[in-house]
This record gives structure tokens, sequence and C-alpha cells, in this order.
């Protein structure tokens, strides 16, 4: 599980810098909100981790 969320969080890193470092060199305002959209992605996948590891050391006690 958590060689998924690995891969998963340096595409969306990649992708961010791609995109943000296409945004500088054009201009092009379609490129940060790609950017925008990985970055938030991305959150989303921390929270979602954060989320499991806690609900997995939280069975324990149930």
């Amino acid at each position: 599980m958590g060689a998924i969320f690995r891969l998963l969080a340096l595409l969306l890193i990649g992708s961010f810098a791609i995109c943000m470092v296409l945004h500088t060199l054009t201009g092009e305002a379609i490129w940060r909100q790609r950017a925008m959209q990985a970055l938030k992605w991305g959150v989303v996948l921390g929270l979602s981790f954060f989320g499991l590891f806690i609900l997995r050391r939280a069975a324990v006690f149930i």
C-alpha cells in the first residue's frame, strides 16, 4: 500500500513541477491551472494516506 502512495506522490510532484516550469517559460495560464490541479490532488492523496494510517493504528483499540 505504501508503494502505491509513494508512486502516486512522486508522479504528482513531478507533474506539478513540470507544469510550473512550462507556465514560467510560456506564460500561458493553462499550465498554472494544471499545476494547481496536481497540487490539489497531492493534498488529497496526502490526507487520505494519513487518514488510512491513523485508521489502521486505531483499529487496534476497537
